[in-house]
């Protein structure tokens, strides 16, 4: 692969990561991206309040079925373009020495490879809690132990991709800070897992309603969004890179 190659699959796997972000915001957006109050909803919200764990029954129940699917499908299939993206942030990491790299590669790539699940279970939980109120009052009691089941799971599904995720940004935070990277130093501000939630955070909380209850649970790929797109203007034409600097010593 010549200079030139590298620097455009490195480009556009930069606006991958973007677009994948993206996806997965809407995704966020359309499954938990509503806000139902106990008064709208008494019977899951009151009354069965103290038999639900899950915290997103509440952001669920207002949207439709096609909703919930459509949201947990987006991301199902904008995975593909986030995977892309972990080999743009490799790329960032190669004039790093000692091998870091490959070790927030790779769980880039886990935490990404795992995430489609998490997200997806979310769909089927709330499903099984909107159930309950279209079915008679003796079929609760097994929706309700449905639901906690599937809530178990769940958290596993969801707390795989998010800690390893977590990881990994805090590896390439640190490399970022010392200097060894394509990126400037100021970048490590930014890419690292506190500063990715705070990120996308502020981006929900200033936005004006209905953006800001669409977006509240879009926090951790708002924050990906911002990282991909500087990411990608910094490194759009190989700045301090080993497409500039020849070949990384590790």
């Amino acid at each position: 692969m010549t200079d030139l190659q590298r620097l455009w699959l490195l480009r556009l796997c930069g606006i991958a990561g973007v677009i994948g972000a993206i996806l997965w915001i809407i995704g966020d957006a359309l499954i938990i991206g509503a806000k139902a109050s106990q008064d709208d909803y008494p019977l899951i919200l009151k009354t069965y309040s103290d038999r639900i764990q899950f915290d997103g029954v509440a952001l669920m129940l207002p949207s439709s079925e096609a909703r919930l699917a459509a949201g947990a499908l987006v991301a199902d299939v904008g995975i593909v373009f986030y995977l892309a993206g972990c080999w743009h942030l490799l790329e960032g990491l190669r004039p790093a020495q000692g091998g870091w790299r490959w070790p927030a590669f790779a769980l880039l790539v886990a935490g990404n490879a795992w995430s489609p699940l998490g997200h997806a279970g979310f769909y089927y939980v709330g499903m099984v809690y909107k159930t309950i109120l279209e079915t008679p009052t003796a079929a609760h009691d097994a929706l309700l132990d449905l639901g906690q089941h599937f809530h178990n799971v769940l958290v596993i599904a969801w707390l795989m991709p998010i800690v390893t995720l977590g990881l990994a940004l805090l590896l390439l935070g640190i490399v970022i800070a010392l200097g060894r990277t394509s990126w400037p130093r100021w970048f490590a501000l930014i890419a690292n897992p506190i500063s990715l939630i705070a990120v996308g955070m502020l981006i929900a909380r200033v936005l004006p309603e209905p953006a800001q209850t669409a977006l509240d649970g879009a926090v951790f790929n708002l924050g990906w969004l911002v990282v991909y797109g500087l990411s990608t203007v910094l490194l759009w034409n190989g700045r301090r890179s080993v497409l500039v600097q020849g070949p990384s010593r590790e």
